[in-house]
């Protein structure tokens, strides 16, 4: 399992600027990021090379952040992967909940990040069907 930052935050200009800004200057590097607004107020979700470190240099800058485990898992890069991993929890009646991806170059796979209710369930299942789940030191690391 791996950590993901969760900022809570006003949807106006430059707030995105300021939140970056904070990882950039406790040298936390951005490795997956989304968005998600609704009209007055976003989450910003990160995945980041050292979730510890964010977290505390968003609190100290007074910045409203959650830490929330989440699975990460390896998905060949091709047409169809990721949604051949999903139908394998819709028959286990797994809900995702929340799923964003990024490609990692180097390696020639995508990465899924997903939040379900039963992380550990959910990842047993998708091992018993060959997927590789990521662990947080192989993460941070790529």
């Amino acid at each position: 399992m791996v950590k993901q930052l969760n900022v809570f935050s006003e949807n106006r200009p430059g707030k995105l600027e300021k939140i970056t800004g904070v990882l950039a200057n406790a040298n936390v590097n951005i490795m997956a990021m989304k968005i998600s607004s609704e009209d007055e107020y976003g989450v910003f979700q990160f995945i980041v090379d050292d979730p510890e470190k964010g977290f505390r240099a968003f609190k100290l800058s007074g910045i409203t952040v959650s830490l929330k485990d989440v699975l990460a898992v390896d998905v060949a890069n091709k047409s169809g992967s990721l949604h051949h991993m999903l139908s394998i929890l819709r028959k286990d009646d797994i809900n995702v909940e929340d799923c964003y991806g990024f490609v990692v170059e180097s390696e020639k796979k995508a990465i899924i990040v997903m939040e379900v209710v039963d992380s550990t369930a959910a990842g047993k299942i998708l091992e018993r069907h060959g997927y590789r789940l990521i662990g947080s030191s192989e993460l941070y690391s790529l």
